[in-house]
């Protein structure tokens, strides 16, 4: 039996993310699905001022908004996250996608799409990095070799911000605009998931898979 588990992704002003899928694994694996809703409390847009040309010539921006994210943790055994090469492009004045989520051991190009500088840097503990400035049509790239959450920001503009999600295993989501979320072919048994949201407290909590069954969430954040 193939399995393949597809990730359902929806970003909010960006392309959404190519589902992944996952080597075969042994017939003999039992396995069963995750359904979710975060409830979230509204939270208010931030607001930054250019920080070169100042409030008085350029209004305030809103921060950009980045999905939620849930994700199994740990290892699984026989079953790897696929490391692979995403794009995470810098395009009038945003991250796009806000989002992505990869393997350990792969990497993440940072194109820079805007007629003007842009600088990629995270200050994460997962992954500390900082790319420099860079002009239109240039591109760079980080491979990220821990799991955690890498929080990326431009220097240049205070208003960008995306995440890289590094995972160990291709059990995870990126949750939609009315906070729901499905992740298929889980394995049974007791697990670790992480919810991640850029704004609010997530926290992990253990579930029990069951094969052949569904497993459902109500999760509220804070």
């Amino acid at each position: 039996m193939l399995l393949r588990l597809m990730l359902v992704a929806c970003v909010s002003g960006g392309p959404s993310v190519p589902a992944q899928s996952m080597e075969p694994v042994s017939d003999s694996v039992r396995v069963g699905t995750i359904e979710g809703q975060l409830e979230m409390r509204p939270t208010p847009a931030r607001r930054r001022a250019d920080r070169y040309l100042g409030a008085a010539v350029h209004a305030p921006s809103t921060v950009q908004r980045i999905a939620p994210v849930v994700f199994l943790r740990g290892r699984f055994p026989g079953i790897t996250a696929p490391a692979g090469r995403i794009r995470l492009e810098q395009r009038d004045t945003t991250f796009t996608p806000a989002v992505v989520i990869v393997g350990v051991g792969g990497t993440v190009e940072f194109p820079n799409g805007d007629p003007f500088f842009h600088n990629v840097f995270s200050y994460s503990p997962a992954q500390r990095f900082d790319l420099g400035r860079y002009p239109q049509g240039e591109s760079k790239a980080v491979r990220f070799d821990e799991p955690g959450i890498v929080r990326i920001y431009c220097e240049v503009h205070e208003t960008m911000r995306s995440a890289v999600i590094v995972v160990e295993n291709p059990f995870h989501a990126i949750v939609d605009d009315q906070g729901a979320f499905i992740i298929r072919d889980v394995p049974d048994g007791r697990w670790e998931l992480e919810v991640w949201h850029p704004d609010l407290d997530g926290g992990v909590r253990t579930i029990t898979v069951e094969a052949g069954q569904t497993t459902r969430l109500t999760i509220p954040l804070q």
